[in-house]
């Protein structure tokens, strides 16, 4: 391991990208040295606010030994093949691919390159996520219920919400929940796209867990929130605050209720203290970590294509 920057470039420069670039560019243990952006108007915003080389296309890369890949969903296997064979570790934005044999082929070509491979499920890195994983730690689990919402936009029309939105929760099921996990149900509605952009989805692990997920991206508000009961707690978190809330029952008793007898139950509701930070910038220094010490990253290839493989199923029972 050397304490020297890691040179890494972003591949893609849209919504996601850039912010690939700007946490880079904050990052000490990175040194941002290049940006793929084939279109002309995102490479001089990038060109205007950061002193670095832009390059139409992953072949004219020169310096970075590491890069993120930022493109749009369908494009993610042959520009993770193309980065990985020219001998670069990669970190590929979710999905790692579109279907379960194109992300297969992407963790075999990390493999045989002996290459780095991290996938962006960037809410593993949500300390409120890592606060909860530890708390359900001595919990016996029973269901969990999540909702992953937000307003329409016209850049949406052609994104399947299960790709889009959904797969995040998908992957902190299987994050979460003991056992394998298999789809159970699915629907979902193309009101105002092309894909679908409003899906519920069941699921059930094969140690009795049921889980229900909603993704969608035409409500009127924007809402991150996962529910957990377990056997002895029931739990909120809501990613976009980084909150936990914990609520335990507390003690049962009859007592007097103003001037007649009833029946009153007391619950304690904890706040356990969360240390918080910005989701991407603890994955990409996970990634840089990985790199650095040729490790591999607690998000890896194969978490991507189970992912990707439930994300598939879902579509399936929609149509």
């Amino acid at each position: 391991m050397t304490d020297q920057p890691i040179p890494v470039g972003v591949v893609g420069a849209g919504n996601m990208g850039a912010n690939h670039i700007r946490v880079y560019d904050e990052l000490s243990g990175a040194d941002l040295v290049e940006v793929v952006e084939p279109n002309p108007d995102r490479a001089a915003a990038v060109s205007d606010e950061y002193d670095i080389r832009i390059v139409d296309d992953v072949a004219d890369l020169e310096a970075a030994e590491a890069v993120t890949v930022a493109v749009p969903n369908r494009f993610h296997h042959d520009v993770a093949i193309d980065c990985l064979e020219r001998g670069l570790d990669v970190l590929v934005e979710k999905p790692l691919a579109n279907s379960v044999e194109a992300a297969e082929r992407i963790v075999e070509t990390a493999s045989d390159e002996d290459a780095v491979l991290q996938v962006g499920h960037i809410e593993r890195f949500n300390p409120a996520v890592e606060t909860l994983q530890k708390l359900l730690e001595d919990q016996v689990v029973i269901a969990l219920d999540a909702h992953r919402l937000g307003p329409f936009s016209d850049q949406l029309s052609e994104e399947n919400v299960v790709f889009d939105l959904m797969i995040h929760d998908i992957d902190i099921l299987n994050y979460l929940v003991p056992g394998a996990l298999s789809t159970i149900n699915a629907v979902g509605t193309t009101t105002r796209s092309t894909e679908l952009d409003h899906v519920i989805a069941q699921f059930k692990s094969s140690d009795g867990v049921v889980s229900s997920v909603t993704a969608s991206h035409v409500t009127h508000g924007k809402v991150r929130t996962l529910d957990v009961t377990t056997k002895d707690v029931f739990v909120r978190l809501d990613y976009q605050k980084q909150d936990v809330t914990v609520q335990r029952r507390g003690s049962e008793r009859t007592t007097n209720i103003i001037d007649g007898s009833g029946y009153r139950t007391e619950t304690v509701t904890e706040n356990p203290y969360i240390n918080r930070e910005e989701p991407l910038k603890n994955e990409l220094r996970h990634f840089l970590d990985s790199v650095a010490t040729r490790t591999k990253p607690r998000v890896g290839g194969k978490v991507g294509v189970e992912a990707v493989r439930l994300a598939r199923s879902v579509i399936d029972r929609c149509e």
